[in-house]
């Protein structure tokens, strides 16, 4: 994995427009086949990060650690992210964001979608994330 000083944070209308110019170039070009995108909630990260202290250095450093620089983290709210992983099939993304839940030790719900097994446009993407969402999250804010 090639690690980096660059990572690239973008809010998330930009973030939406990547996904729709990743699906252009690959349905134009045809030279990738996929890539994915994910969400992580960390549902405690505010009272962590205040009863541990780390400084914003630290957390990048972690992130830059896990995630390669053409790889995309769109920060949502303080406890949710979006992340962008061009060229990457589903299990790859998957592992990457149990790699970087793993080295930030912290709990988090995640979903991962990819394309095109699980959309063929950027609406349908998001859609299946929703739903992992909706599956996933709805037990713990009702709880």
């Amino acid at each position: 994995m090639k690690k980096t000083e660059n990572l690239k944070f973008y809010d998330f209308e930009v973030f939406k427009a990547l996904v729709e110019i990743e699906i252009e170039r690959i349905n134009r070009y045809k030279k990738s086949k996929h890539f994915a995108i994910a969400f992580l909630y960390f549902p405690s990260i505010t009272r962590i990060l205040e009863e541990n202290k780390p400084s914003d250095i630290e957390v990048a450093f972690k992130l830059r650690e896990n995630l390669r620089s053409v790889d995309v983290i769109s920060p949502v709210d303080e406890d949710f992210v979006f992340l962008f992983f061009p060229e990457t099939d589903k299990s790859q993304a998957q592992k990457a964001v149990e790699r970087l839940k793993k080295t930030l030790g912290l709990e988090a719900v995640e979903g991962v979608a990819a394309f095109p097994d699980d959309g063929k446009t950027t609406r349908e993407l998001f859609d299946y994330l929703v739903r992992i969402m909706n599956d996933k999250l709805l037990p713990i804010i009702e709880i």
